[in-house]
């Protein structure tokens, strides 16, 4: 069936028609008008629409290279329905990292927004009108904090079965439950009934080639899998669910050292690092593992104040299985 033309922010989109638009942003004060831009592979032949979009916080640069990679080598006779991309969601949080919007907070916490409310509230209401609303599935790409290295993953809500089906074609080592409470942007779209999955990797302002190439392999698959484009997923391995993660946190204040590597199995009691101080080679304090699991996010800082997160830990129903799942996907990236 032939696809119909879409309209977005005012723009009608023809069917096979590739477009670059670009959504003006409320006002600063400082008359330098800002715009979010957004791509759009509107497909010849009919069928679902898919919202991939990146930088919510700001800082998100391998999102905004995976949005960008997948809309360069995708064209409109390729797909069956549409593709809205936004590589950058949150221009004011890129421009002004790590400050994210100019009230201080979050623009994850404005959803589903308001017409009159303050800068995050008006972009969040624009994006949900303009673009989530318009999405049969969304996807969004996330990395780490700043200094913060994520083993790439995807979150979803285990209880949307189309959410965790979603997942596990995307073809990430870990698939994470998470909480709608709490998640303002994953409230709205469960309230929309619209499947939404968080794939992230690396961590804040670094790019990472590997977790970039996963993204953009892992998006494909998902389109390959609601039949946007031929042929079907590539099912090289089996991902590991994870039920819950925890960061293991600092007692004081040094030189951190790391014993392990992202995608370790380790068991409760491990020695994972060392925290030693920075003027005294003597005095060192171990770090263990508080529970059995796999490392999913190191901190990349070498100096550690008292307080901060240094391991991410996910937790696992049947650790032996985990492990198999893990070393599946580590073979399977040498291979690459």
């Amino acid at each position: 069936m032939k696809n119909t033309t879409i309209s977005i922010c005012n723009e009608v989109i023809q069917a096979g028609e590739k477009a670059n638009l670009a959504l003006k942003l409320p006002d600063l004060y400082s008359c330098a008008p800002l715009y979010m831009p957004i791509k759009i592979i509107h497909g010849k032949n009919a069928g679902p629409c898919l919202l991939v979009f990146s930088t919510i916080n700001g800082g998100e640069l391998n999102g905004l290279e995976i949005v960008n990679r997948l809309v360069k080598n995708i064209e409109a006779k390729d797909i069956c329905g549409t593709l809205i991309a936004v590589p950058v969601l949150n221009v004011y949080g890129l421009t002004h990292y790590p400050k994210e919007l100019p009230s201080g907070n979050k623009l994850n916490d404005c959803f589903p927004g308001e017409l009159d409310g303050n800068y995050g509230e008006r972009i969040a209401h624009t994006f949900t009108h303009e673009l989530i609303k318009k999405a049969d599935y969304c996807i969004e790409l996330q990395t780490g904090a700043l200094n913060h290295n994520i083993l790439p993953q995807v979150y979803c809500n285990f209880n949307n079965l189309m959410s965790k089906e979603l997942a596990k074609n995307f073809q990430a080592p870990v698939i994470t439950n998470v909480k709608i409470t709490g998640n303002k942007l994953r409230q709205t779209t469960e309230n929309l009934n619209i499947p939404l999955i968080v794939y992230q990797a690396g961590e804040a302002m670094r790019f990472d080639e590997n977790a970039i190439n996963l993204g953009v392999e892992g998006t494909q698959n998902i389109m390959r899998h609601i039949d946007m484009l031929p042929k079907a997923p590539v099912i090289d391995f089996n991902p590991v669910f994870s039920e819950d993660e925890d960061w293991i946190t600092a007692h004081t204040g040094g030189v951190l050292h790391a014993n392990v590597e992202l995608g370790q199995v380790i068991a409760k009691g491990d020695k994972v690092g060392t925290i030693s101080d920075p003027f005294s080679s003597d005095l060192e304090e171990n770090i263990k593992a508080t529970q059995d699991g796999i490392v999913v996010g190191i901190n990349t800082t070498p100096f550690i104040h008292e307080g901060l997160s240094i391991f991410k830990i996910a937790s696992f129903i049947d650790y032996d299985k985990a492990e198999t799942a893990i070393e599946s996907w580590e073979e399977h990236q040498e291979n690459n």
